[in-house]
């Protein structure tokens, strides 16, 4: 006998903890359309402010992961890896650092999702790239993981259908930042690509979910305990969102920027954050002299030849990559400095929901996306700027839709007479 919906959102708003059968009886029937969106919307909104205990974590991912099938990785002759990050804006590490570690000798299966509220999605990223596949068969995935060293698509409706269909409700009833749904969202995917281990990105500032190290803090150690109760080995870091990540954000221009940064032309903070989880990850594979074996790949230009090679295996023809009409913004305009001064705080949240006015993210689940939508920043926190001097670059092919940006990002940047001190990017 199924348990009664009302109950269990009844007990988690009243803050009581729900059963594994609770649980189990809420997710099947919401992913079999048995229950309603407004019903799950319900019980999401009771567990974002009542939160769950530990067990309740442990149980939610756990009927997340068996909602579908589980991949079986074993039989490739190197370490299983994945690595993610939590959501920011600008963050385009996947795309660079995926290649790197496949190059190293690494297998890297990878099941990603869309924008989250201001944050990129690294789904929407890459279908920006002409003809690429994000929707393949799992067969087809595990041959390109095997062949190439690294596959990344979407979630299908074969592993954990249930956090997918969950995942779109997250993003439209500002359930996004609950470290339960986080982490059974994070786990319950990367557990079910069989993986041997996984890095996770976690971020901080006024551009994530997180907003202090105290409360990256709590999320990195949640997912740490669950993730290796499942036998996962994970190195978790936490990094700084108090401004973009590298010198882009948006669709096709943060595939550029990836490009160029596979090639050895990177912003200092992308390049960093890169290389600091790259190494950390070969360490878990055991891999000798990291830090110098990730930049002999990106300086042979093997990591560029892994990244190309699976976007040819998801569809791409890369001589149109080189075409320069390639997702080009009918319109572009700046934001400029109001003063003289230094840069000394950039609203990175404001900057995420400018994208999403650009067209680059979705304020609803049916939103289509504008893939020349995105900005360049021309600079960035601690530079000294003159009144008048360009600070954004913003850019899209609808011209009211870049005017309402505008209005948005005017107020993005902070300018003082004395240069303060930086907030760290990484914290160790």
């Amino acid at each position: 006998m199924t348990s009664s919906i009302y109950k269990i959102i009844q007990n988690k708003q009243l803050g009581y903890q729900n059963s594994k059968k609770e649980i189990s009886d809420l997710i099947n029937q919401y992913t079999n359309d048995q229950i309603p969106d407004y019903q799950m919307s319900a019980w999401l909104m009771a567990v974002y402010f009542q939160g769950m205990c530990r067990n309740e974590v442990e149980d939610y991912t756990e009927v997340l992961i068996k909602s579908g099938k589980q991949l079986n990785m074993s039989h490739l002759p190197g370490f299983v890896i994945d690595k993610h990050s939590t959501g920011g804006v600008g963050d385009k590490v996947s795309f660079i650092l995926g290649p790197i570690l496949a190059a190293c000798g690494c297998f890297v299966p990878m099941l990603a999702g869309r924008g989250l509220s201001y944050t990129g999605g690294t789904i929407d990223k890459l279908e920006s790239i002409p003809d690429y596949k994000t929707n393949l068969e799992i067969n087809d995935f595990k041959k390109i993981v095997e062949d190439v060293g690294i596959s990344i698509m979407g979630q299908t409706e074969e592993i954990c259908p249930a956090d997918k269909k969950i995942y779109s409700l997250r993003d439209v009833t500002s359930t996004i930042s609950s470290y339960p749904l986080i982490c059974g969202s994070i786990l319950s995917k990367k557990i079910a690509e069989g993986i041997d281990g996984l890095v996770l990105d976690v971020k901080i500032g006024n551009g994530a979910f997180m907003k202090t190290l105290n409360e990256g803090k709590k999320i990195a150690k949640i997912i740490q305990e669950v993730g290796e109760l499942h036998g996962i080995q994970l190195y978790t870091c936490i990094t700084d969102m108090n401004q973009p990540l590298g010198y882009s954000a948006g669709l096709w221009c943060e595939i550029e920027e990836s490009i160029q940064c596979l090639k050895g032309v990177g912003s200092d903070d992308l390049l960093k954050v890169v290389l600091h989880l790259g190494e950390n990850a070969l360490k878990l594979a055991k891999i000798k002299k990291p830090k110098s074996l990730i930049l002999s790949m990106l300086k042979n230009g093997k990591a560029l030849d892994i990244f190309y090679r699976m976007l040819e295996a998801h569809g791409v023809k890369i001589k149109k990559l080189k075409d320069q009409k390639i997702n080009k913004p009918k319109f572009k305009t700046y934001i400029f400095a109001k003063s003289k001064g230094y840069i000394n705080k950039i609203d990175t949240e404001k900057i995420g929901l400018g994208l999403i006015h650009l067209g680059a993210g979705r304020f609803e689940k049916n939103d289509k996306l504008d893939n020349s939508a995105g900005m360049k920043f021309l600079k960035k926190k601690g530079d000294f700027v003159l009144k008048k001097d360009k600070l954004v670059e913003i850019f899209c092919s609808n011209k009211d839709k870049i005017e309402n940006a505008k209005n948005i990002l005017n107020q993005t940047y902070h300018i003082g007479p004395n240069k303060i001190k930086e907030s760290q990017l990484i914290y160790k």
